[in-house]
């Protein structure tokens, strides 16, 4: 398996059980009504992602460093610039459909009260689920796109 692939399949793995499990932990918290303390969940979570991903990517760089590999860039760049373009265009549509969910609100004359601490936390991971998801979908189109050797 190519090194590019490594490191997909890893920052897909990582992205998963991490963010995934912050996720599952903002539900328990909304859930119980409690979301005091939830900023150090996600300070954790971010520092957790980074290096994880960045131990696995350099210990599989360190493994594969002998081996002599050619850059392929053509149609691994070409992937990577599609699945780009698809995730920063399921970014944008999300963001939009947000953005139109709020303008319905204030249209109908419902005020979320985002200045309120929950409003905060609830738009702050709601933007955050927003950018996991269009990097996950970049990383696993990017691996669905690469060319089979």
């Amino acid at each position: 398996m190519a090194y590019r692939r490594i490191h997909l399949w890893i920052s897909l793995i990582v992205g998963a059980v991490v963010w995934g499990g912050y996720f599952l932990h903002f539900a328990r918290m909304l859930k119980a009504g409690d979301l005091d303390g939830l900023v150090w969940w996600f300070l954790g979570a971010l520092v957790a992602a980074a290096a994880i991903e960045a131990a696995a990517t350099g210990l599989v760089a360190w493994l594969f460093r002998r081996r002599k590999r050619a850059m392929d860039d053509g149609p691994a760049l070409k992937a990577a610039l599609k699945a780009g373009h698809v995730a920063l265009m399921l970014l944008i549509v999300m963001n939009l459909g947000f953005a139109g969910l709020l303008a319905f609100a204030a249209a109908v004359n419902w005020t979320p009260d985002l200045m309120a601490s929950h409003g905060l936390v609830l738009a702050a991971n709601l933007i955050l689920a927003m950018a996991v998801i269009a990097e996950w979908a970049r990383a696993a189109l990017t691996l669905a796109l690469l060319p089979r050797r």
